[in-house]
């Protein structure tokens, strides 16, 4: 019998010897084990060096991937020029800028970050990747969830018969400072403690080394991440309650679908990374944080630039707050009265003052 992974050496008959092994000279029954880079040649008759395989700058994939992850950066960069430029209009304003700003620096963070995921892993990009996604991730959720308290805060003061207390600015950055600093924290003990390091992986193909990072401590690993799933979940809920809100509000339903897709592509993301082998597992994992950097940046900034730039008539106090009808649906808003449709059922949603003010601490004119 033949055993299996070993071949029979036609000179004699009976003896086996392995694809890692070679003789040490014609007609020898001994062999010589390669190092553990190496591999026999199809005479076995010397060690030969295995292939190494990862996801490079110089292949089609990795440079395509590189340019997505550039030309996202650049779009976040002319998008951020357009919130400077046009940072005292009111739909600047009313969206706090300021948390804007900061998501659109996470949104670079984000892509570039990608780009450590590419070319021959070492130590340090191994710590670096990791801890740089689950940071931007949660500088950009954190500010959207405190974009999304204050969306929730204006809902609950237009359902409610007695006064609430709105949610100063000061707290949407506390919101996203806490948020932060939980995640340094864990990033923290994670470099410390457990490192990811560089792993070769040997087992998968005989003629190859893949070379990616070895994740040694899984726990802290999804102990980052769920902090990114969970404020995504968060953002996502505040934002859909306050649905109700008039189409004026249109932020939280940006966000909203904002975080639909961010939870498709990562969902999606799982079945497809634990199916692939090789240097397509890197090019999957990249491919979904540029997915989610894109859809995010095209699903929250996209309407506002486009307003900016292409519609500057509804860049106006008045229908940014909700004071005059718009052009395209016709609701007057100056109303106390709104109905919405909810379940087949006309609910009755008062808007006063206190939300307007609320949602767009604006001069009025």
């Amino acid at each position: 019998m033949r055993a299996l992974g070993y071949s029979q050496w036609k000179g004699t008959i009976g003896f086996l010897y392995s694809q890692f092994s070679v003789l040490r000279s014609i007609g020898e029954r001994e062999c010589e084990q390669c190092g553990e880079d190496y591999w026999s040649n199809a005479q076995k008759s010397e060690c030969v060096l295995k292939e190494v395989e990862y996801l490079a700058y110089d292949e089609a994939l990795g440079f395509t991937l590189v340019i997505l992850s550039v030309f996202g950066a650049f779009v976040v960069l002319a998008v951020t020029a357009v919130y400077v430029i046009h940072r005292h209009t009111p739909l600047v304003n009313a969206s706090d800028w300021q948390l804007g700003f900061l998501i659109q620096v996470s949104l670079i963070i984000m892509l570039l970050s990608s780009m450590l995921f590419i070319d021959k892993p070492h130590n340090w990009s191994c710590m670096a990747g990791q801890v740089t996604l689950a940071l931007g991730f949660s500088l950009c959720l954190s500010c959207l969830l405190g974009k999304t308290s204050s969306l929730f805060l204006a809902y609950r003061i237009s359902k409610s018969k007695t006064q609430l207390t709105s949610m100063h600015p000061l707290y949407r950055k506390i919101i996203v400072l806490i948020s932060v600093l939980a995640e340094i924290g864990i990033c923290t003990a994670y470099l410390i403690l457990e490192p990811p390091m560089v792993y070769k992986n040997m087992e998968s193909q005989n003629t190859k080394i893949i070379l990616g990072c070895n994740e040694i401590s899984i726990e802290f690993l999804y102990s980052m991440f769920g902090i990114d799933a969970f404020l995504a979940l968060l953002c996502f809920l505040t934002t859909f309650v306050a649905r109700q809100l008039p189409d004026n509000y249109y932020e939280g339903k940006c966000i909203t679908f904002g975080m639909l897709v961010f939870f498709i592509i990562w969902m999606s993301f799982v079945p497809v990374y634990l199916s692939t082998k090789g240097k397509f597992k890197m090019a999957v994992e990249i491919f979904a944080i540029l997915a989610s950097s894109h859809g995010l940046l095209g699903c929250i900034f996209a309407p506002k630039c486009l307003i900016i730039l292409l519609r500057p008539e509804r860049n106006t106090s008045e229908i940014v707050c909700g004071r005059v009808s718009t052009t395209d649906n016709c609701i007057q808003l100056t109303s106390a009265f709104v109905s919405s449709e909810l379940n087949n059922t006309t609910v009755s949603t008062v808007l006063d003052d206190r939300v307007l003010i609320y949602m767009c601490p604006l001069k009025l004119q």
